[in-house]
């Protein structure tokens, strides 16, 4: 019986320090892991991909002064030409004929979670306005445009480093609305003018 409890006492030994072995190897492993998605985490604090939501109804005011409308589906950074949807019928506009594309405030917007808001009295801006000039025309980028997601990356000289952080506390639990864009065909860049809410 003595043998067979000094057998259970070594046995019990070698799995402790089996154990000990694997813990230190998973806590060591996790160290790097958690080092290198710090240092991961450090190089893209300088770039933020932000959602944001178009309303389903945009006036374009062209730079004549006449006016169409419609719900944004794309921009073609490339074709320089915003496409707008009206009636199921698609026209596409060249950016250089645009002064800007001005969203109603009334109109409907949908959430990154799908729920609808309606802008207007009962859904007040719950942060203050925010004006984003100089952004590349390819950095902004129409996802989904029957519900009016959209992406833009936001990085320095467009935004500091300091407003990037800020911008994403906010939208970590409100959705920046754009309220408004202008086009730069020239210099191939875009002004939004946006709300979370």
């Amino acid at each position: 019986m003595k043998t067979f409890f000094q057998g259970w006492v070594v046995a019990i030994l070698v799995m402790a320090a089996a154990q000990t072995g694997n813990i230190e190897a998973v806590i060591s492993k996790d160290v790097k892991t958690e080092n290198f998605l710090l240092a991961q985490t450090q190089i893209k604090a300088d770039e933020l991909e932000l959602a944001v939501a178009l309303p389903d109804l945009a006036k374009v005011v062209f730079k004549g002064g006449d006016s169409s409308s419609g719900r944004v589906v794309g921009i073609d950074a490339q074709g320089q030409v915003l496409s707008i949807q009206r009636s199921s019928k698609t026209t596409t506009i060249p950016l250089s004929k645009i002064q800007k594309v001005v969203f109603k405030n009334s109109a409907l917007v949908y959430r990154r979670d799908g729920r609808q808001i309606i802008r207007g009295e009962r859904d007040r801006p719950t942060g203050k306005p925010v004006t984003w000039s100089g952004i590349p025309l390819n950095a902004f980028t129409v996802k989904n445009p029957t519900q009016g997601q959209a992406v833009v990356k936001l990085k320095p000289p467009v935004v500091s480093t300091a407003q990037l952080q800020g911008i994403q506390s906010v939208a970590r639990d409100w959705q920046y609305v754009v309220d408004e864009i202008q086009f730069n065909p020239q210099q191939q860049t875009i002004v939004i003018l946006a709300k979370p809410y």
